[in-house]
């Protein structure tokens, strides 16, 4: 069954997924934290660490590919799919499944002002950035409580999902922290953080450019500029957003032959 159906006929999809993540999450920071001294805890900062920035910048957008390719079955093989997007899912903080439900209804209603968990229309990008992740959660919860209604079960659910999701959230970011030390959380672990949010901000604003007859926005392939061949590059293709739209399994669309029909942004 796929995972839009499983949405649409198990209420407790969303949550039940928030509480086993948060479980794992939790039993890992306990059995990392005895993995070191406390000395290890001690910040003690060398030059070196800041090559641990580029790094970390590169693993937020690695992080985005997995995430992207697990939720669409992109790995050759299954259970790949599972660890790749649930490695991303910890990264991100809010978990695999959280992430895929919101891409797959993103897909379904592409462009949708209405329906689309985060269309590019109305906003500006600093404006889209700080409010897309909030808005798709909201898009989420819209079509839960339209497929189940508003009853005092949902509403019980909806309070559970945003509390279990703030306990997830903390416990992966504890973890990340368990693992690397100070040193890494800083110069590694948040790099890649920022780097995946504004990643993604940037794809769905500007891959989605808008037409400038109609005024419409629709998915686009990016490869335009210096930044875009470089991040098609070393991030398999990401840009390449109509073509994504149009074959989302590829795990890397650049590759695919482009159509007449397909826009690309020049």
């Amino acid at each position: 069954m796929s995972t839009m159906k499983k949405f649409y006929n198990d209420p407790y999809l969303h949550i039940r997924s928030f509480v086993i993540n948060a479980i794992v999450s939790i039993v890992l920071c306990i059995a990392v934290y005895h993995l070191h001294s406390a000395e290890f805890y001690q910040l003690h900062f060398a030059w070196w660490h800041l090559a641990l920035i580029p790094l970390g910048i590169y693993a937020g957008g690695l992080s985005a590919v997995f995430i992207h390719n697990a939720t669409h079955g992109s790995f050759p093989l299954r259970w790949l799919n599972w660890w790749c997007g649930q490695l991303a899912g910890m990264h991100q903080l809010w978990g695999f499944m959280g992430w895929k439900l919101i891409h797959l209804v993103h897909h379904h209603y592409s462009d949708d002002v209405a329906m689309d968990p985060h269309p590019p229309a109305h906003w500006g990008f600093w404006q889209f950035t700080r409010r897309m992740f909030l808005h798709s959660s909201a898009k989420i919860s819209e079509r839960y409580r339209e497929h189940w209604g508003m009853t005092r079960r949902t509403r019980h659910l909806h309070r559970g999902v945003l509390i279990t999701f703030l306990i997830l959230s903390a416990t992966n970011l504890l973890f990340w922290y368990l693992l690397l030390g100070p040193e890494g959380f800083i110069f590694f672990y948040a790099p890649s953080y920022v780097t995946n949010h504004l990643l993604f901000a940037h794809i769905n604003y500007y891959a989605h450019p808008k037409d400038p007859v109609t005024g419409k926005t629709e998915p686009g392939n990016m490869n335009h500029n210096l930044y875009y061949k470089l991040a098609n590059l070393f991030w398999f293709g990401i840009y390449y957003h109509a073509n994504h739209h149009r074959k989302p399994i590829l795990f890397n669309p650049r590759k695919m032959q482009l159509a007449r029909a397909t826009r690309t942004v020049s």
